[in-house]
Formats: C-alpha cells, sequence, structure tokens
C-alpha cells in the first residue's frame, strides 16, 4: 500500500537537486531533456509505490492493462513538465509552444473580480499562469494576475532550492500550511483584491474534509474546502488543465464552471455532492484525454490497494 500523498517524502538529496536545477539553467533545457531518461530509469527501478499506482491509474485512464513502456512514458511525462517548471519558477521562459482553449465567456468573468480557478495534478500549472498564457486570457488593458495555493511545508526542500535562484518566487504563492481562519482570510483577501485564486481541486489530504465522487469506473474523494470558499465568497469557479503534449508544446483548456455556487442551507449536502461529481465528470475527461499528464503516483482509488 502507498502512503497518502501528503504523507509522501521528497525524494532526491538538496545537491543532487541543485545539480539538475544549475545545469538546467546553463546549458538550457534541451540538455537536460536527455538526461532524464536515466533519472526516469532510477525512479522506475526505486519507487515500487509509485509504479504500482501508475499502472493501475494508467489501467483506468486507458481502458486497458497498463504495459511497462505505459509506466514509462507516465513518468517522463511528469519529469518533462517538472523541468518546465523549475525552468519557469526560477524566472526563465523555455519557450514553449502552447495552445489555449477558450471559451468565449471567459475574459469578461475574469474582468469582472475576482475567481477561484480549479486546477489539478495534472500537466503544468506553472505553464498555465505563464505570462504568455495571461496575456491571451487578459481582457484589453485588464491584467490577470493568479495567486495560488501551495503547501510550501510538503516541498520545503524543493521550494527552498527554488528561492536560491529566484528571491521572488513566493510571490503570487498563498501557503497552504497556514491552514484554518488564517488561511480563510487570506484567501478572501486575494479574491476580495480581485485576482483569481487557483486551488487544487482533485486530491484531498487526509485530514481535510472531503467528498466521494464516481471517477473513471471507481470510487475517489477530492475536496470539498474549495467548494465552500467560493460560495462563501460569491465569486465565479473556473476550471484550468494545461497538457503536456510531448516536446515544447502544451494546450491550456480553461472553463467556466459556475458564475456563482450557491449551497442552500438545508440542501447543502446533495449540493455539494451534486458540484463536486460535475467537477470529477470534467477532470475525467481531461484526463482520460491525455493519461500520462495524470500526475497522482499514489493509491487514487482506494479500491486499488486491494489490488495486485
Amino acid at each position: 500500500m502507498t502512503e497518502h500523498w501528503d504523507q509522501q517524502r521528497e525524494r532526491g538529496t538538496p545537491f543532487m537537486m541543485y545539480l539538475l536545477v544549475k545545469t538546467a539553467l546553463l546549458c538550457g533545457r534541451h540538455v537536460v531533456r536527455v538526461v532524464l531518461w536515466p533519472i526516469v530509469g532510477y525512479f522506475l527501478l526505486t519507487s515500487p509505490a509509485s509504479v504500482r499506482a501508475s499502472r493501475h491509474a494508467l489501467a483506468r485512464l486507458l481502458r486497458r492493462p497498463a504495459r511497462y513502456a505505459d509506466v514509462l512514458r507516465h513518468f517522463y511525462s511528469y519529469a518533462a513538465c517538472a523541468l518546465d517548471r523549475v525552468l519557469l519558477l526560477c524566472g526563465r521562459n523555455p519557450r514553449l509552444q502552447v495552445s489555449i482553449h477558450q471559451p468565449p465567456e471567459l475574459p469578461n468573468t475574469v474582468k469582472r473580480g475576482g475567481c477561484v480557478l480549479l486546477v489539478s495534478h495534472m500537466g503544468s500549472v506553472e505553464v498555465m499562469r505563464s505570462v504568455e498564457v495571461l496575456r491571451t486570457v487578459k481582457v484589453a488593458d485588464h491584467d490577470l494576475q493568479v495567486s495560488v495555493l501551495m503547501d510550501l511545508q510538503a516541498g520545503r526542500k524543493f521550494f527552498g532550492l527554488m528561492k536560491r535562484f529566484n528571491p521572488r518566487l513566493d510571490m503570487n504563492i498563498i501557503d497552504a500550511g497556514m491552514r484554518g481562519p488564517q488561511l480563510v482570510l487570506a484567501l478572501k483577501a486575494e479574491l476580495d483584491a480581485g485576482r483569481v485564486v487557483g486551488i487544487a481541486a482533485d486530491r484531498a489530504r487526509a485530514d481535510e474534509r472531503s467528498i466521494e465522487v464516481e471517477f473513471a469506473g471507481g470510487k475517489a474523494r477530492v475536496p470539498e474546502g474549495p467548494w465552500l470558499l467560493a460560495a462563501a465568497c460569491k465569486v465565479p469557479i473556473l476550471l484550468g488543465f494545461c497538457l503536456y503534449q510531448g516536446g515544447n508544446r502544451y494546450a491550456a483548456h480553461f472553463e467556466v464552471f459556475s458564475d456563482r455556487l450557491e449551497l442552500p442551507r438545508d440542501t447543502r449536502a446533495a449540493a455539494l455532492q451534486a458540484v463536486a461529481q460535475r467537477y470529477a465528470q470534467r477532470l475525467e475527461h481531461y484526463a482520460c484525454s491525455a493519461p500520462y499528464n495524470w500526475f497522482n503516483f499514489y493509491e487514487y482509488w482506494p479500491s486499488d490497494m486491494a489490488k495486485p
């Protein structure tokens, strides 16, 4: 059985992480992509629980048994996205080609004020909130600003290293480690300022309230918090998926999920269940269309834990 995702430890020594990042910054993206293959091979050999989770997830999303080549491609896609994420967090431009897909009403929805942008552990959130993408989404001279909720404590080694290369890294990042009323107030302040707040909605912590949904032929749990926040702040909900397509190509997909989420007190549980299930259907749509972008390397479906 794999550990729950928020109990997994960071892999890699600080020196090796530093060496990889430094090489990427000095030699460029194309050089480091070559050495990703032995790195991926190492993790395949030393991470049996993650390999097992990958195989189970791919079998559901591909709707066929996952081969070893599928798992290899899955791990490499994750490594390629991680490399681009490092370059973007360090303030570098990896010269990516990003096709943007958005409904006509999206720019006006964003221009009206604060929005919650629900993201997931698929593809690259960093590419989606890169300057080039946000310039395309914005309306006229309205600057689209995105703050992202991240647990800096969970990835403290990684973020500590990134700050060495980019001291301004924590700008536009809200630390999920605050928790409780302090976190809610920080999120509300961002929304009241008219910013877009990105929150991962595809996986729940072991200690947070969650909702069970039907997803890819099984039962999974998603967090309750993003829906309660959007309803309490009376702001629109957007969905964002930025999918890696190989090489330097990504496709950023945006959707307007709700102009204003209503959760009546007397039917709140049923309303939460309905909205979470609708989100799970959209998540499943993108996960099945780009299964190698699924970067939840733990037993996402509890029923899979019993499988060999």
